[in-house]
């Protein structure tokens, strides 16, 4: 791929060319709300020693420039690079550049969201960098164009083979009714040994949905016990004392680290248990649905 390629590709396909201007105010909005995060709660917010030096010189106009300019030429690089590579004999890298426009999109929500302090940051930038990988990971795994005309092909062929499966489940019913009498002896003769299968199977099913009960609530009660836990163990190793004297910003040093550890490797033991009796609960011979 040439440099004129490279950047002049993705403008030829309308909807690489829609995807690519939808994907470019997320590099402003980004530098946007770093700029109101830093301003709002000092250096101790970033992390990354370049931006915190940007931001704090009389150039930080240059850093927003520079980093909303360059998101957009990555996406629209990356769009000329799926145009060049999708009939490629050769794997191309498009799942590396999904996750990169996705990790780029999850870090804007991340900060827009402790902005404006709705509801959990980490959380909600890890749910819209799940859902955008998911999507241009599956727009670029495609080998054709996306249109509106391929839209309505694909739901007219959904549409027809629903009202197909529909006709072959009347045709059904029809001949349901048209069975002979022998069938209709034979039917009630399979429902009467159903029956008494039914009635030998009521304990264990009964079993099995107190195994699952017990699971289940098993499963919910680690979840609620976790949060005590961690303050818990918030008071024990005295980060909360730290908090009450210098703050909510608790910084990086021998009380916090040993304790943010213990925290982060306890919160896995909880989300493990938790997930384990969850499955336990779907288990088919031990006890579930």
């Amino acid at each position: 791929m040439t440099t004129h390629q490279m950047f002049t590709l993705w403008w030829h396909e309308p909807w690489v060319r829609n995807l690519v201007l939808l994907l470019t105010p997320v590099g402003i909005i980004d530098g946007v709300f770093t700029i109101l995060l830093f301003n709002e709660m000092g250096p101790g917010f970033e992390f990354n020693p370049l931006v915190q030096m940007a931001l704090h010189s009389e150039w930080w106009i240059v850093w927003f420039f520079i980093d909303a300019i360059s998101f957009f030429l990555f996406i629209l690089m990356a769009g000329s690079y799926y145009l060049h590579t999708r009939n490629s004999l050769v794997n191309n890298r498009t799942g590396l550049v999904s996750g990169l426009v996705a990790l780029r999109v999850a870090l804007a929500a991340h900060n827009v969201i402790r902005y404006f302090g709705v509801f959990p940051a980490v959380f909600g930038g890890f749910m819209f960098g799940s859902i955008t990988f998911v999507v241009m990971d599956s727009l670029l795994d495609r080998t054709n164009d996306v249109s509106w005309e391929g839209f309505k092909q694909w739901w007219k062929h959904r549409s027809d083979r629903r009202h197909d499966q529909q006709l072959v489940k009347k045709a059904k019913r029809i001949e349901r009714g048209a069975e002979s009498e022998m069938d209709e002896k034979i039917a009630k003769e399979i429902d009467k040994e159903i029956s008494k299968s039914d009635e030998i199977k009521g304990p264990r099913i009964s079993k099995v949905w107190r195994k699952r009960a017990a699971y289940i609530l098993g499963a919910i009660a680690l979840f609620i016990f976790m949060p005590y836990f961690l303050v818990f163990l918030g008071e024990v190793s005295g980060v909360s004392a730290f908090t009450d004297i210098y703050g909510p910003l608790v910084f990086w040093n021998n009380l916090s680290a040993p304790a943010f550890l213990i925290g982060f490797i306890s919160i896995c033991v909880f989300t493990a248990g938790i997930m384990y009796l969850v499955l336990r609960s779907f288990e088919v011979e031990e006890g579930a649905w």
